[in-house]
C-alpha cells in the first residue's frame, strides 16, 4: 500500500532523513512523472489564506505598513515556534500538532503585537526577514558547488545576512521595506503553490539546506515552482514603487498624526487663556461697579473738585492728588486785569473789565 506524500513528509522532518523522488510510490513510478491530488482539508485552507495573505505583502506591503508588521511577527513567530515544538521532545513525548500549533499562534500574536506598536523592531524584523529569505537563495545556489559540512556554516550565513538586512533596513526605511515585503509575499505564494503542486517537497529541499542535510535531486518541476519566487518579487517591487506605495510615506503619517496631537493640544491652551481672560476681566468689572463713585447729579463732580481745590490752598502738608476729570482754575488776581483803551475818536461805552487769557 502506498504512503502518503503529507505522511512522509511529516516523518522526514520529525527524524531528519532526506526526501526521495520514489519515496510515497511503489514499482517503477516516481514521484516526477505522477503527480498526486490527495490533499488535507485543514493544510489547503490554511494554504489558501497565506497565498492571499501573499498578494497583499508582495503587491500592498508598503501601503499596508501596520499590518504587515503585525503579520511578519506573527508568521515569523509561530513558524519558529511550531519547528522548534516539533523537532524537541518534551518529557521523551513530541508534542502533538494540535498542542504545537497552539502554542505557535499565541506566541505569534505577541509577536506581532510588538513589532505593530514599536516601529524599530518591526523594521528590524523585517529587514532581517529579508535576510533570511536571500540567505534560503544564496544556500541553495551554493549547493550547485559545494556542501557544507556543519551546520553551523548555514548558521552563521542567515545571521550574519540578516543582521545585515535589518540595520540597513533601519537605515533606508521605505526602499527595504518594499523590497523585502515583496520578498516575503512571493515566497508564501510560492510555497502554497508547492504544496498543491507537490505536497511541499521544494520546501523541504530548502530546509534540508538550512540544516546542511544530504537531499536527492529534486524533481523538474520543482525548479519551475521555485523560479515563481523571483518573478513574483521583481513584479511586487516594480507595482509598489509605480503604483501602491507612491505618494505614501508611513514616517509622514507618523508625523501628521503627531501634528495633529499637538495642534489639538495648541487649541485647548488657547481656548483656557481665554476663558481665563475673560473671567479676570469679568471679576475686574466687578470690584470696578462696586468702588466706582455714584453720580446723582450733575453737580457732584464738581462740588468735589472744588472742596479738593480748597483743600490744596489750605496751609499744612498736601498729599498727592489724583487727577480729577474737570478742574475749577483759580480766581485770578487783581495785577492781571486790564483796561481796554479804545482808538481816538471812536465811540464807545464802557464795559466790564476784560480777564487777560
Amino acid at each position: 500500500m502506498a504512503t502518503s506524500p503529507d505522511s512522509v513528509l511529516t516523518t522526514m522532518m520529525r527524524t531528519g532523513s532526506t526526501v526521495s523522488p520514489t519515496d510515497g510510490f511503489t514499482g517503477n513510478t516516481t514521484r516526477c512523472d505522477t503527480l498526486t491530488y490527495d490533499y488535507d482539508i485543514a493544510t489547503s485552507v490554511i494554504c489558501g489564506m497565506c497565498f492571499l495573505f501573499g498578494i497583499v505583502y508582495c503587491f500592498f506591503g508598503y501601503r499596508c505598513f501596520k499590518a504587515v508588521m503585525f503579520l511578519t511577527g506573527f508568521i515569523f513567530g509561530s513558524v519558529i515556534v511550531f519547528m522548534l515544538c516539533n523537532e524537541e521532545r518534551f518529557y521523551t513525548t513530541y508534542l502533538s500538532v494540535e498542542a504545537s500549533a497552539g502554542i505557535a499562534i499565541g506566541i505569534g500574536v505577541l509577536c506581532g503585537l510588538v513589532t505593530m506598536l514599536i516601529n524599530a523592531v518591526g523594521l528590524f524584523m523585517t529587514g532581517f526577514t529579508l535576510g533570511m529569505f536571500l540567505s534560503a537563495a544564496l544556500l541553495i545556489v551554493l549547493e550547485a558547488f559545494y556542501h557544507p559540512p556543519t551546520v553551523w556554516i548555514p548558521v552563521g550565513i542567515i545571521f550574519g545576512v540578516g543582521i545585515l538586512f535589518a540595520v540597513l533596513t533601519l537605515q533606508w526605511q521605505k526602499s527595504c521595506t518594499v523590497l523585502a515585503t515583496s520578498v516575503f509575499g512571493g515566497a508564501i505564494m510560492t510555497v502554497c503553490v508547492d504544496y498543491f503542486v507537490e505536497h511541499f517537497i521544494m520546501v523541504q529541499y530548502v530546509w534540508e539546506r538550512f540544516m546542511a542535510a544530504l537531499s536527492e535531486p529534486v524533481c523538474w518541476y520543482s525548479w519551475v515552482i521555485l523560479s515563481i519566487w523571483p518573478v513574483l518579487m521583481v513584479i511586487g517591487v516594480v507595482v509598489q514603487h509605480k503604483v501602491t506605495g507612491r505618494n505614501f510615506d508611513h514616517q509622514e503619517v507618523v508625523i501628521s498624526r503627531k501634528k495633529r496631537r499637538v495642534h489639538l493640544y495648541r487649541i485647548r491652551q488657547q481656548d483656557a487663556r481665554v476663558r481665563q481672560r475673560h473671567m479676570m476681566e469679568e471679576r475686574y468689572r466687578q470690584y470696578q461697579d462696586l468702588y466706582r463713585p455714584v453720580r446723582r447729579f450733575h453737580g457732584d463732580i464738581i462740588t468735589q473738585n472744588y472742596l479738593q481745590s480748597l483743600q490744596n490752598k489750605s496751609p499744612g502738608p498736601q498729599t498727592p492728588t489724583s487727577q480729577t476729570p474737570t478742574s475749577i482754575e483759580p480766581e485770578t488776581p487783581p495785577s492781571q486785569l486790564e483796561t481796554y483803551t479804545p482808538a481816538h475818536g471812536a465811540n464807545v461805552t464802557p464795559s466790564a473789565p476784560v480777564v487777560a487769557v
